[in-house]
C-alpha cells in the first residue's frame, strides 16, 4: 500500500491526481487461481458503490468465460480530486486490502486523459 494506506504503491500517478480535468483509466486483473470466486464477489461489491460517487462518469468491470478469473476496468472520472475521493472511500479501502491477497502479480493500470 502506499504511504497513505489509500491505493497499492504507485497505482495512481501524481499528476492524474492532481487533475482538473477528466482522468480515465484502463486496467486489468487476473485472480489467482482458486480465488476467482471470492475475487468476482469483492469487485461486485463495489460497481454500485463507485457508480454513486460523485465525480464517476462510467466505472465497468468485463469478464470472458475463456478466462475465468480475468478482469478488465475502465474507469472515467470528472477529474483527479474525484479518483482521490473514490479510492479514499472506506469501501474502496476494504477492497483494496481484500484483493491484496486474491491477484495473481500486480494490478495493471494505464492513466488516460480523454480527448472529448
Amino acid at each position: 500500500m502506499s504511504t497513505d494506506d489509500t491505493t497499492p504503491d504507485g497505482l495512481i500517478p501524481a499528476a492524474i491526481l492532481a487533475s482538473d480535468t477528466p482522468v480515465a483509466v484502463y486496467g486489468y486483473a487476473r485472480a489467482k487461481a482458486g480465488e476467482e470466486g471470492r475475487m468476482l464477489g469483492e469487485i461486485q461489491a463495489i460497481i454500485d458503490l463507485t457508480r454513486k460517487e460523485d465525480g464517476c462518469e462510467q466505472y465497468v468491470v468485463h469478464t470472458t468465460p475463456d478466462q475465468p478469473g480475468a478482469y478488465a476496468f475502465y474507469e472515467r472520472w470528472s477529474s483527479g480530486a474525484h479518483l482521490l475521493a473514490h479510492v479514499s472511500q472506506p469501501f474502496m479501502q476494504t477492497y483494496f486490502a481484500a484483493i491484496a491477497g486474491l491477484v495473481e502479480g500486480e494490478l495493471e493500470a494505464h492513466w488516460l486523459h480523454p480527448l472529448s
